[in-house]
């Protein structure tokens, strides 16, 4: 959950981090099964992901466990690297509802 935690916040403040270590990050958090940890906890939570994918499977189980689905447009799967401000705006309206 700790690179999961590093990639947001080097996307929030990307001035203080470089790509290496971003993607450093993001490596260290695919061995967590970052899913189950969504709907375990009881805080405000969001799952973004590339809007091309389309549907996402098991979007529904998040839904129902309270975490907010989100589509970043224009990006791949670095949607932080690939488009900042789609990323910053799917952040910001996850924060807002």
């Amino acid at each position: 959950m700790g690179g999961t935690i590093a990639v947001l916040l080097a996307a929030r403040y990307a001035h203080l981090v470089g790509r290496v270590a971003l993607q450093r990050s993001a490596v260290a958090a695919a061995g967590t099964e970052v899913r189950g940890v969504l709907e375990r906890h009881a805080v405000p939570r969001a799952y973004l992901h590339p809007e091309v994918d389309g549907s996402v499977p098991g979007a529904e189980a998040l839904r129902a466990a309270g975490v907010r689905v989100r589509a970043v447009p224009e990006c791949g799967h670095h949607n932080m690297l690939d488009s900042p401000e789609g990323f910053a705006r799917a952040v910001a309206e996850a924060l807002r509802t």
